[in-house]
């Protein structure tokens, strides 16, 4: 019998190498922080954002890295360890996380036509719970200087059907990419 948690990254320094890993590996450049910004969010004590590791029966599997704000949770990165998707797992984790969340769930996806790839990651998203918003135009700032910005797509789950989307990426823009308006 199989049993997947969700754990706050603090339980060891060996699980944050494995996070290291795979986050270089499942996000391209354009797509992630540098990993310094990564351990000096973890280290700050007033900000909202926070990482969890994906355990399968007690070993690595995966993570989940999100924003809490005081009116909706972003995912900003998840990955599973390539060796173990297509196992149900990454479903899983996922709804435990919104589960787990008292608000709305926002995240950033590829548009569709990116390719087979991005209209994979959508249906994974939509089979476990969350809405595409095709119709609300938003591009995700470049994460650091040199790079690109990117047309994404925001999904939601557990959202009231008038979520104000402007409003969702006002807050990204600002307190996630750091944009000054």
């Amino acid at each position: 019998m199989r049993e997947i948690k969700l754990q706050n990254i603090d339980i060891c320094r060996q699980m944050l190498v494995l996070v290291k890993d795979l986050y270089f590996n499942s996000f391209p450049p354009e797509e992630r922080r540098s990993w310094e910004s990564v351990k000096q969010l973890l280290q700050a004590d007033s900000t909202a954002y926070d990482l969890k590791v994906v355990l399968l029966n007690d070993k690595f599997a995966g993570f989940i890295t999100s924003w809490i704000f005081g009116d909706f949770c972003y995912v900003e990165h998840f990955a599973v360890d390539s060796q173990l998707r297509g196992n149900g797992i990454g479903a899983e984790a996922i709804r435990h996380f919104v589960a787990q969340c008292s608000c709305p769930v926002v995240l950033e996806v590829e548009l569709p036509q990116e390719g087979e790839m991005a209209r994979r990651r959508i249906d994974f998203y939509k089979h476990n719970g969350f809405v595409e918003h095709r119709d609300f135009k938003y591009i995700q700032p470049p994460y650091d200087k040199g790079l690109s910005s990117v047309p994404l797509m925001l999904m939601t789950a557990n959202a009231p059907h008038d979520i104000s989307l402007q409003h969702v990426s006002k807050c990204l823009h600002r307190d996630v990419y750091g944009v000054k308006d």
